[in-house]
């Protein structure tokens, strides 16, 4: 039985979950892991014959990232597959899982599973880190993941509530993203590493003078902000002084 995890990732949260649910699928009976790929490796467009198709991704708006509502709408998936997403967030997943059951739904597919993981909760233009419960966060989340991983194992179903006011915020919120970029901003302390443009899911970073330049294709996931070793990428006024994350099991070699 083919199984494929399909994942976007800023702070690495959604990555490590990924790779954790697809350890555990493959953990029985000699069966390999189930195969974990990015959605900006695969593209949109991609073709999925798969019997087990996973959605790992953070809420953003309450809602999935625009990149993974736009993947799922554009991808030829197997119809009979077994479907399933798991959101990671800092509270809550929003109308995340009736989006991607609409979305699967138009194709005459349906989403099986869904369930949601709270990891370190990150959007600093908004509010400070806790960092000091951030192990415990992260514990308890692995703690949840192998709940979630039984459930799959054993193809469990679940229902979802019927979202369609949340969605219709969620995508009001998110329709103006790409260009929040311009609200970016770029200090002397910046070196050029590059590592803003290596982990930016949109590939939305281009670096003409050594310096991170925006195209306003802009997801809003901040990764560049948070994995910036000099925090020399900001937001507004806001981020200056707040502390970054991102999960410490994940390297910045290993996204989007």
């Amino acid at each position: 039985m083919n199984k494929t995890i399909y994942y976007f990732t800023a702070t690495g949260n959604s990555l490590h979950a990924a790779l954790y649910i697809a350890e555990g699928l493959g953990d029985a009976e000699g069966l390999p892991p189930a195969e974990v790929v990015s959605v900006t490796k695969a593209g949109m467009n991609v073709k999925c014959n798969s019997d087990v198709i996973g959605f790992v991704f953070p809420s953003f708006c309450w809602g999935m990232p625009n990149m993974m509502r736009d993947f799922i709408a554009s991808g030829d998936f197997n119809k009979d597959a077994y479907f399933f997403t798991v959101v990671t967030c800092g509270a809550s997943p929003g109308g995340s899982a009736f989006d991607a059951d609409a979305l699967l739904r138009e194709k005459g597919a349906k989403l099986s599973y869904s369930a949601k993981v709270k990891m370190v909760s990150n959007y600093i233009p908004m509010y400070e880190i806790n960092t000091a419960a951030q192990d415990e966060v992260l514990a308890k989340a692995e703690r949840e993941l192998d709940i979630i991983t039984g459930d799959l194992k054993e193809r469990k179903s679940n229902a979802f509530k019927k979202a369609r006011l949340i969605s219709k915020i969620h995508k009001m919120m998110m329709k103006d993203c790409k260009t929040e970029d311009k609200k970016y901003n770029v200090s002397d302390a910046c070196d050029g590493c590059g590592i803003c443009a290596a982990v930016c899911p949109a590939g939305n970073i281009e670096l003409p003078d050594g310096k991170p330049g925006f195209k306003h294709n802009c997801e809003h996931c901040i990764a560049c902000i948070h994995w910036c070793p000099r925090r020399a990428i900001n937001y507004k006024d806001k981020t200056q002084k707040r502390k970054r994350y991102h999960h410490p099991k994940v390297k910045a070699e290993q996204l989007p």
